[in-house]
């Protein structure tokens, strides 16, 4: 089943500081059992009546964790070299780069530093140790 909603999600409660939000002209739509979105919030959806609203708060240890100290990471500058070279772009605070990990699967990071010779990689889910509040409605089903 497709569940169709508008939402707003907030940073640790209901007065934190928005981190994305949709307009009931453009809602989002999920498939029931996809890992479309957390659970938590896929299971109150589907109780929810279409037209309903509620507000919904997954604490971060049940939604993207805590963030962990050991998800960054100091690498040289040399492994972002490419055929055209460093590109300075790409490597700015705050862009998030796309890197493979020992398995071949991808991973993404934020960068947070860029030095002389190494980029600082933050590799946390750019959610983790936040609180997620989310306000809903629930706009049909298909």
């Amino acid at each position: 089943m497709k569940h169709i909603i508008h939402y707003t999600l907030r940073a640790d409660g209901p007065e934190g500081e928005i981190i994305e939000a949709t307009v009931p002209e453009e809602p989002f739509a999920f498939e029931s059992g996809a890992d479309e979105v957390l659970e938590e919030l896929e299971e109150a959806v589907s109780r929810a009546e279409v037209g309903g609203r509620f507000e919904l708060l997954i604490p971060c240890d049940q939604a993207y964790g805590p963030e962990m100290d050991g998800a960054f990471a100091v690498l040289p500058k040399e492994q972002f070299v490419d055929d055209e070279g460093f590109d300075e772009s790409v490597m700015e605070e705050g862009e998030v780069v796309v890197m493979r990990d020992d398995e071949g699967d991808e991973i993404h990071g934020v960068v947070i530093h860029v030095g002389e010779d190494e980029v600082e990689v933050d590799f946390n889910h750019p959610l983790a140790g936040i609180d997620l509040h989310f306000t809903v409605q629930v706009m049909g089903r298909e």
